[in-house]
């Protein structure tokens, strides 16, 4: 088989596994908190380019608990995150001429907690693991992952909004059925955001650490 052809079918397999990890931690990026509410789902597209094929879309349902209240100066903590990516069939199709049983590798993924005052930080959650994922013989390969997320202290009281960032990357290897790599070996993936979708996952109140005291 032409390689060429071999690269272009794995680089499409690796979609499944980018979006599952990255997209997931993403969500939880809000930090580290305390108390919490009912969990927040979403569903966001990605559009990733890919290896050799160009661009490919991918869909991810998140999912995570917010704490319901904060007190400034305490850090914000996100629980029970997780991310599940469903690849279409056609995508899968025609992964198993390149020999390819399991798709493994590692993300970063970026979150932004705003607070009260406007001001925003950065969460980078990097190298999470994407855990060996079988690819089925048939149907969408469905992926879903979590991972930790460093904690996020809100500088102002008022409502801390956390969202997704715009972009995350991948690394990813696909593997044979004996653990060994595919003609493709392990490739870089950066996906973005496709436009028109709400990120915001959640919003957390934050206390004055005195009102919060006198209540």
């Amino acid at each position: 088989m032409n390689k060429n052809v071999e690269f272009a079918l794995a680089a499409r397999r690796g979609i499944a596994v980018v979006a599952g990890t990255v997209l997931a931690v993403g969500v939880a990026a809000a930090g580290a908190g305390v108390a919490s509410a009912a969990p927040v789902t979403k569903t966001l597209s990605y559009t990733c380019a890919f290896p050799l094929i160009g661009n490919g879309q991918v869909s991810t349902d998140i999912a995570v608990t917010l704490p319901d209240a904060a007190v400034l100066g305490q850090p914000i903590e996100a629980t029970d995150f997780s991310a599940t990516v469903s690849v279409p069939e056609e995508t899968v199709n025609g992964f198993d001429l390149l020999g390819a049983a399991t798709v493994e590798g590692s993300a970063t993924v970026n979150a932004v907690v705003t607070d009260g005052a406007g001001a925003a930080q950065d969460v980078v959650m990097q190298d999470l693991p994407v855990p060996s994922t079988p690819i089925p013989e048939s149907g969408p390969l469905v992926v879903t992952a979590a991972g930790p997320v460093p904690a996020v202290t809100p500088d102002a009281a008022g409502d801390a909004t956390v969202a997704v960032a715009d972009t995350f990357t991948s690394k990813l290897t696909p593997k044979k059925a004996d653990g060994s790599d595919t003609a493709l070996g392990t490739f870089d993936l950066t996906c973005t955001v496709d436009a028109g979708q709400d990120l915001v996952l959640g919003t957390v109140p934050v206390a004055d650490a005195a009102v919060a005291h006198r209540s």
